[in-house]
């Protein structure tokens, strides 16, 4: 068994509901698409962006624990695999991700995300904070080729986060490279 760990991010409140309740698919969403059910999405890059897509300021980042034989890749993936870079609800609600379980590395090392049964969720630690500044920090676009490019600073900005360092004081991407 290989354990990897992994980032959520989200805000203070549903990060508290996480701590006591652990992971539960979300029955609200932030984007237009909503996730496929039944799964948590986890990131290695970012989690400081999905917790800014909250309407507060007051945000976590949960660290987790996940063996790799319970990953899934993750829906933006799976859809830009499929040639799709703009899909809808129908086109998402039509992929079996059981079916794509085997692409889950893939998803990782492209898009820096996966989805994975809440159960099979193991809680490190939550970091709570105050966003202000993070979209001077943290404003990407999902895909590949920004994961590409700008992925190990996503990284080191969620490991960041966690430590509880002062967002403004990131050093910003070319300063870090």
């Amino acid at each position: 068994m290989t354990k990897l760990i992994l980032y959520h991010g989200t805000s203070a409140e549903k990060a508290r509901k996480i701590e006591k309740e652990g992971f539960v698919p979300d029955k609200t969403y932030n984007w237009g698409v909503k996730s496929k059910k039944g799964f948590v999405y986890l990131s290695v890059a970012y989690a400081p962006f999905y917790a800014m897509n909250h309407s507060t300021r007051k945000l976590a980042i949960i660290k987790v624990e996940v063996d790799t034989k319970d990953m899934y890749p993750e829906d933006d993936f799976i859809m830009c695999a499929l040639g799709k870079r703009k899909y809808t609800q129908e086109q998402l609600d039509s992929v079996d991700l059981e079916s794509y379980k085997h692409l889950w590395e893939k998803s990782l090392k492209f898009l820096g995300n996966v989805a994975v049964k809440p159960d099979n969720v193991r809680i490190i630690g939550v970091r709570y904070f105050d966003g202000k500044g993070l979209l001077m920090k943290c404003d990407p676009v999902i895909c590949p080729e920004n994961f590409m490019i700008l992925g190990d600073y996503y990284k080191r900005l969620s490991e960041w986060i966690f430590q509880g360092k002062e967002i403004m004081k990131f050093p910003n991407f070319m300063e870090c490279n």
